[in-house]
Parts: structure tokens; sequence; C-alpha cells
């Protein structure tokens, strides 16, 4: 990529953010367990994942989870990981989670997860959205809006 800029523009500092790798980007916002315990998006890269970034209170967050709770037992043989980003109260997330258990880890952001998920190429803000990662943590698909079987098959760098 060939970035043109005049000097004193300062266009390079206000591209660099957008130009941040995905794994450092979520690996450097503060993240915890709806228990409030400090927990690393560092410690899930590796693979290829699949986080999706949520809320209890929006109708399709609540739709695609038990989607994506079986596509990640499925998957989970082939190496894909998921994650949830709440970007909600931790007492919403426990309640919810407990009416609705889902196979992979929720995780919550604090008031980062927006403009993380604007970092990531979410610049309306929606929800949901998902990002999918390769095993280096790059971002290889951003989907905003609700998932099926069939979108989520197709856009997972799988071989």
């Amino acid at each position: 990529m060939t970035l043109f800029f005049r000097r004193g523009t300062g266009l390079l500092a206000l591209l660099l953010p957008l130009l941040a790798h995905a794994g450092t980007t979520l690996g450097t916002i503060p993240l915890n367990t709806p228990e409030g315990k400090p927990a690393q998006f560092s410690r899930l890269q590796g693979k290829v994942t699949v986080v999706n970034f949520w809320a209890t209170w929006c109708a399709p967050c609540r739709i695609e989870m038990p989607l994506l709770s079986a596509e990640a037992k499925r998957l989970a043989a082939r190496g894909v990981r998921f994650v949830g980003i709440a970007l909600d109260q931790p007492e919403q997330v426990q309640g919810y989670l407990k009416q609705t258990p889902v196979s992979y880890p929720i995780l919550l952001a604090d008031g980062d997860g927006i403009e993380l998920m604007r970092t990531l190429g979410n610049k309306a803000g929606g929800l949901p959205f998902t990002v999918i990662l390769n095993e280096q943590g790059q971002p290889v698909k951003r989907i905003l809006g609700i998932l099926d079987e069939k979108s989520l098959q197709l856009a997972l760098p799988l071989r």
C-alpha cells in the first residue's frame, strides 16, 4: 500500500489507527469477564477467530447467539474460535447468559467497545457486528448485521 501525504498535513497520523493490526488493537483494549475479572484477548489468538460484538438489548444479537454457539461447537475441531464482546453492563450480561448460555467465551469491553468496533471497520457503530480474524489476527471479513449459517461459512478462511 502506498500512502501519499503532504508535509504538515498529519494525514499519516490520521491513517495509522486505521492501519493497526486488529489483534494488536483487540489486545490493547481492556476487556473483562462478565464477573469483572481482567481478560486478555491475546490468549485467544493463533487460530481463526470469530469476534462477535453484541448487547443484551440488541434483538438481532439475541437471535444470532444460538447459531454462533452451535457453530462454535461444530467448528472447534477445525480450529475456529469464537468470542463474544458485549457492549453492556456486567449485571445484564450475567443475567442473559444464565438464561441463554453460549459455548464460547464472553468478554466485556467497558466504554471502549464502540470505538474498538469503529477501528475494526464498523463506522456506523451498529450491532451485531462480527469480525473474522485469520491465524495472524488480521481481519479477513467484517459483517454488520445478523449472521446466518451460510454467510458465516462463506466468510471463514478455512481450507
